[in-house]
This record gives C-alpha cells, sequence and structure tokens, in this order.
C-alpha cells in the first residue's frame, strides 16, 4: 500500500475533544514522517493548534460567517473559498474525527480521494456515516476517546501505535507565568480550575473551597485556583468556604496553563479542557464526573484518578440537568482521599 502524500485532519471542537484526537495525529505523524498533515478547526478553537506540533497546516472553519444564514449571498463566501482552498490541496486520506453532518459534509467536499470516519452507531449525528469510504469497527467493550480516535486513523490502512507529542509554548506565556510563580513565591503546588463547559459539570464552588482549604493544611500544598474570563464569581465562592487562608487565584489563558501545569504537582477539575490538557502534559491529575463517563473521557494516566457517583441518571452527557447536578454531589472526602491516593503514587 503506498503510504499517503496528504492527510486532512478534521476535529472542529472543543479544546478537550481536539487534545482528545492529538494521540491519533502524533501517530499518523509517526507513521507517515513524510505526509503533509493538515487540520480543519473551528475559529474558536484554532488557537490550540498553533501550540502543537507537527500540524504543516491549519484551515478555519468560520461558523460565524456561515451560519445561521448559511443561504444568503454573502455567508456563501467564506465556506465556498474554503472548500476551494481544500480541494485544491488533493489530500489522499480525510479523517473526520468529529461525527457531524458537517464535518462529514466538509469531508466530502474537500476531495479527499479516501474519506474515513466513525461508524453509524459511534457518530454524533446519524447521517455522518454516509459520507465516509472507510469506517472502523466499533469496540465491544467501551474504550476511551483517545483508543477510539487511534482505531479510526487506523483505517488509513496502518497501524496507528502510541507517539509521543509536545507543545511550543509560547516565550512570552512563559515568562508571565514564572513571573507570577516567583511573585507568590510558589515551589509545592496544586492547581484546582472549578469551571467547566457545560453547567451540569460544575462541582459546587463550595465543595472546591473545602477541598482546597485540606490540602493547604493537612497536605501542606500551596493551591493555585486557575479560572478563565467570566469566571470570577467561581474563585470568589471558592475562596469563601475556606476556613485559612485563601488559595492563590490566576487568571489566565488557556495557552499559559500550559508553562503553570508543567510544573504544578497535580491538577483537579471536572472534565473540562484545562483537566485534559494537564493530562496531554502528564502532570498528575485527580478528576471529578458525573453526566460524562470517566471510561470514555476520564483522565489518561494509568495511575490518575477519576471520581464519579453512580446514580440511574449518571452518564447522561446532557449540558443542563433537571435534577440540581445530582451525579455531581460528591462529598468532599472522596475528593480528598483520591487526591491523596494520586500524591502517592508515581508521576
Amino acid at each position: 500500500m503506498t503510504d499517503p502524500s496528504k492527510i486532512l485532519v478534521i476535529r472542529l471542537s472543543s479544546l478537550g475533544d481536539i487534545l482528545h484526537t492529538l494521540p491519533a495525529v502524533s501517530g499518523l505523524r509517526a507513521s507517515f514522517p513524510d505526509a503533509r498533515i493538515d487540520w480543519l478547526v473551528g475559529k474558536p478553537a484554532a488557537f490550540l493548534l498553533s501550540a502543537v506540533r507537527g500540524i504543516d497546516a491549519v484551515h478555519i472553519f468560520d461558523k460565524a460567517a456561515v451560519f445561521p444564514s448559511p443561504f444568503r449571498r454573502d455567508s456563501r463566501y467564506p465556506l465556498r473559498n474554503l472548500i476551494r482552498r481544500l480541494r485544491a490541496e488533493q489530500y489522499d486520506f480525510s479523517i473526520d474525527f468529529q461525527g457531524l453532518l458537517k464535518t462529514a459534509f466538509l469531508g466530502f467536499m474537500s476531495g479527499a480521494a479516501t474519506r474515513i470516519g466513525f461508524p453509524k452507531s459511534l457518530v454524533r449525528e446519524s447521517p455522518a456515516h454516509w459520507f465516509y469510504h472507510r469506517t472502523p469497527v466499533k469496540p465491544g467493550k467501551a474504550v476511551h476517546v483517545i483508543e477510539l480516535n487511534r482505531l479510526l486513523a487506523g483505517c488509513t490502512g496502518h497501524e496507528i501505535a502510541p507517539a509521543a507529542f509536545d507543545f511550543v509554548t509560547d516565550e512570552k506565556d512563559a515568562r508571565y507565568v514564572d513571573s507570577l510563580i516567583e511573585k507568590e513565591a510558589l515551589h509545592n503546588f496544586i492547581v484546582i480550575n472549578p469551571g467547566g463547559g457545560w453547567p451540569s459539570k460544575i462541582w459546587k464552588p463550595e465543595y472546591f473551597g473545602q477541598l482546597a482549604d485540606r490540602i493547604q493544611r493537612e497536605l501542606n500544598f500551596q493551591v493555585v485556583v486557575t479560572t478563565g474570563p467570566g469566571e470570577e464569581s467561581l474563585y470568589e465562592a471558592l475562596a469563601a468556604h475556606c476556613r485559612g487562608k485563601r488559595p492563590i487565584h490566576f487568571q489566565i489563558s488557556f495557552l499559559q496553563l500550559i508553562p503553570l501545569l508543567r510544573k504544578a504537582r497535580l491538577m483537579i477539575g471536572g472534565d473540562t479542557g484545562p483537566l485534559h490538557l494537564a493530562c496531554a502534559l502528564n502532570t498528575a491529575v485527580v478528576g471529578i464526573y458525573g453526566p460524562t463517563c470517566p471510561v470514555r473521557n476520564g483522565p489518561w494516566g494509568n495511575n490518575d484518578e477519576a471520581v464519579v457517583h453512580t446514580l440511574p441518571c449518571s452518564l447522561c452527557y446532557k449540558r443542563t440537568c433537571p435534577a440540581d447536578n445530582a451525579c455531581m454531589d460528591i462529598p468532599v472526602d472522596e475528593v480528598f482521599a483520591a487526591v491523596t491516593r494520586r500524591l502517592e503514587k508515581p508521576i
């Protein structure tokens, strides 16, 4: 079988899902070192790929420019220009790691000689599988999404072995984070990220505050709480439930988390992009799960911990919860025990 010369990876969002795709893409790079590997990504997540090594070109799908009026004349120009650029590359393979109708359609419109995607039972939108030439066999048991992505990449005809990948750290970001670490005299610290892309994934801020307090008092670690734009209230609610010293608060960008997490002893959070970034950086992790399954979306490392309560309504994969996030009502004692166990294991 002739090795491909050009491969188009399609994964538009989200940050966590893009991070879950990186091991498969790194495996493709290792299997086809001379191939051109490009990535089609949504505009909001494109910044992450600027920090990923081994990608030759990034094509941006600007959803806001096309929807909600795709049939308006001015909305058709960005899509038409994108398709023209994709078709000009004459890809040997397009690999749709997202399984949406629009991503399958974009693979079709790219003109790739062979289109690869998940089977009907694994795509998020059923009609997407109509657009694929090759699909993998669904595993007989639940596996992590990283393994599903490697299985999909294997439809190129080559076994995709695990391959290391790395991030490019912006020097300005690294210097800024170093200045924060120096200012706070951090030397042995744990990062807590209390946010979440879905309301249903968020552990109560007061629980995070009680956890941070116990980590500082009983384990003698410094605690850094990281938040993104608009999440200031999460930190304030968390800090209000610390009986002792308030944890340190860093409001930094997603890419600035890279140099911070590289120096952290442990990261604690829900099923979010920052948690999966920590996994990608081989930082020790404790994940807190409720609406999503840790077998499929949990921490990557063998020694990492995932705390989950199994209720009849758990693992629903719903963004909002009519039961007031009952599956995320996990006692602080359970998460603290998981933190203690993880700190005792090798990194």
